[in-house]
Formats: C-alpha cells, structure tokens, sequence
C-alpha cells in the first residue's frame, strides 16, 4: 500500500475507534443531561498532516526555463540544452566532457541528448503539511478560523539520454536509451481564512465542517539531473554563456490565492483541549513561475487546540 492510502486508512480507523470509546462509555453511563463542551473565545493550536499537491505546476522543471521577461526559450537556449550539452562539449566549448564516462563511453561523440529526451512524468511526492491553528468562538458551534501552513515539497522526473552501439559487428547508428532522474525542491505556505461550524450535540464526538479563502507562496529551491554519481545543478549558469544572463530560480516564486474546505471529525476530551480530524480539499492558483496554475490539491490531518 502507498503512503496516501496508509495516511487515509489511519485517519479513518482512528475516527472509528474514537466514535467506539465514546459511544460506548455512554451506554454505561447513567442518563443525564449532555452538555456539550464547546470552544468559546480564543484557541491557539497546530496542525500536522499529508499534503497531496496538484501536478499543474511540475511545468516550471521540464528543462526549458524562461528569459527575465517570462518568455519560454526554445530547445537550443533551454537550461538542460545548455548544463547537458554545451557544457559537457570539449570541443565547441572547451568545457570536459563530464557525462561520457558515468555512461561508460570513451568519445564525446558516441552520446547525445536532443529535445525528444527532455524532462517528463513530472509529479510531486507526497510531503508533509505543518501550521499553527488560531480559532476565535462566537458561540460553542461557531467560529473563524485562521490557518498558517507550510510544506516543502518534492518532484521527481525523468529524462534520457543516448549512447552510440560501438560493438564491432553493429552499426553505429543504433543507439540506446538511458533514462536518469530529474528533481526539484519547492517551498510551499498556505494562509487560510474561513469559518468553522460544529454540526451535532455529543458531548464529545461530533462532525465538523469548515470553509474559507487563502493565499500561498510557492519557490523554488533546488533543481538538478542525476547521471549516475553524477549531479547537475539546474539553477546556476555561466554568464557568459550564450551572452544570458543567470536569472534562473531565484525569480521562482510568487503569490497566489484559492479556496479550501474542510471536514472531520471534532473531539473535545475536556474543556481546555480539542482535537480535529481532517479532509481539506483546496483549490489554488500557485505561481512558482512565469506561467500561473490552478489545480486541485488535498491534505489529510490532525490539528490541536488548546482552549483559553
């Protein structure tokens, strides 16, 4: 089973279990009034969990990059064309030729990469999602909730590149394909602002639903391709090179907005502490680039109040 299904099936038999407890301390309990417990006036708590990020916005790692004034470049002034062939070229550049021999080639010539190989299947691993929780009561069912979340997030890709068949009874023009690993690292904040409703009279277990508005940030840290032992680093180039400029990831990050939901299951085990079990689908427009994306994500998780 995948870390997304074992997170799920957590939540869900903790959930259960929990629903198990309560009800069942109730049956042995004599009748009397319920008086539920709930959370009026301030609450300051955290918040741990699975974020699951949407795939529109792994374009900003397929290899190609943009000039400062956000224009997408063409293969030949791409960030990989540039850190894979010109500056692994001996003989138009001057550069050594550091990627023949972690493909066990003896010439330069008997590899290549062209803009067939370039970056795909680009996608984010599930990462984790912690914040601080802040929650203001107007009653013990009703309150505005403000959330301050942040995720370091990670993708994986992959690319390829070609050797030469230099058998002796082949021919040279046969070639074979080798596929590497392309990765990045991105920084992600979320602040949302929305409004919580308790839905049920239990004492102690009842479902909890809320919704609200949110701004992120997302930036980009790292970038890099593997060849075996071999690391490239995508975000830093020669000046010189080509006469551009080296304008890569520091630019890569910006602000965006959305919307999120959220629901659960709230306990109040006393007075003074609560615990949420949650589902928050969001939909966000996230701008890690030049070319903003609106995608749907999802987080699972647990948040903590403690009751003032």
């Amino acid at each position: 089973m995948n870390l997304t299904g074992k997170i799920l099936l957590s939540a869900i038999c903790f959930q259960s279990l929990i629903f198990q407890s309560v009800f069942a301390q109730d049956e042995t309990e004599e009748t009397e009034e319920v008086s539920y417990k709930g959370a009026e006036g301030f609450h300051l708590g955290f918040y741990i969990g699975g974020l699951w990020a949407n795939k529109n916005s792994t374009y900003i790692y397929d290899g190609y990059g943009y000039d400062p004034y956000g224009i997408k470049y063409d293969y030949y002034r791409s960030y990989m064309y540039r850190k894979i062939v010109y500056e692994n070229d001996p003989d138009s550049s001057g550069y050594i030729d550091l990627i023949g021999p972690e493909l066990g080639v003896v010439n330069h010539e008997d590899w290549r990469f062209s803009e067939e190989l370039m970056p795909t299947n680009l996608k984010y691993e599930t990462s984790y999602l912690l914040g601080i929780a802040l929650n203001y009561g107007f009653d013990k069912k009703q309150s505005i909730i403000f959330n301050f979340n942040f995720s370091k997030l990670k993708m994986l890709g992959n690319f390829t590149l070609q050797t030469r068949n230099t058998s002796f009874n082949q021919p040279l023009e046969e070639w074979t394909n080798h596929q590497f690993a392309v990765s990045g690292i991105e920084q992600r904040l979320f602040i949302q602002l929305g409004y919580s409703r308790i839905l049920g009279n239990h004492e102690k277990a009842n479902f909890v639903i809320e919704a609200g508005l949110s701004v992120n940030n997302a930036s980009v840290r790292e970038h890099a391709a593997h060849i075996n032992n071999l690391d490239i680093d995508l975000t830093y180039f020669d000046d010189n090179l080509h006469g551009l400029s080296n304008t890569f990831y520091t630019h890569y990050n910006g602000w965006g907005y959305g919307a999120f939901a959220g629901m659960g299951l709230n306990l109040t085990f006393n007075p003074k502490y609560t615990l949420q079990v949650l589902y928050t689908p969001s939909f966000e427009r996230m701008k890690n680039g030049p070319e903003p994306v609106t995608g749907m994500q999802n987080a699972v998780g647990l948040r903590a109040y403690y009751n003032f």
